[in-house]
C-alpha cells in the first residue's frame, strides 16, 4: 500500500486488514519500491500524485506491471467501494 498521506493510508490499512490482507504501508514511491522488492506483494494499492510517479514505481522492476493494482482516487474513497475493486483486481 502506497500513499504519501498517513490519514489516507491508515484508513487503507484498516480496510486492506478487514479483508485479511498482510500491509506493508509506504508513504512515498521510494518507500514503495523498497518494499515491493523485499516483499513481492500480490496486490499494490496506492494514490499516486501525478502519472510520473505511477511510471516511475512501474519502470523500477518489469515484474511490478503484472502485480494487481488499485489505484485510490475520490470515488472509491467509500471503504465498499475500494473492497469492491481489490476483490475485481484480484479476480483478473
Amino acid at each position: 500500500m502506497a500513499d504519501e498521506d498517513a490519514a489516507n493510508g491508515a484508513r487503507c490499512v484498516a480496510i486492506l486488514s478487514r479483508l485479511r490482507f498482510a500491509v506493508a504501508p509506504a508513504y512515498s514511491v521510494d518507500e514503495a519500491i523498497k518494499v515491493m522488492r523485499s516483499l513481492q506483494p500480490n496486490l499494490i494499492v496506492a494514490r499516486l500524485s501525478d502519472e510520473p510517479e505511477l511510471r516511475r514505481l512501474m519502470a523500477q522492476d518489469p515484474a511490478i506491471g503484472t502485480i494487481p493494482m488499485v489505484t485510490m482516487t475520490a470515488a472509491n474513497d467509500d471503504p465498499d467501494v475500494l473492497m469492491a475493486e481489490i476483490r475485481a483486481a484480484l479476480r483478473r
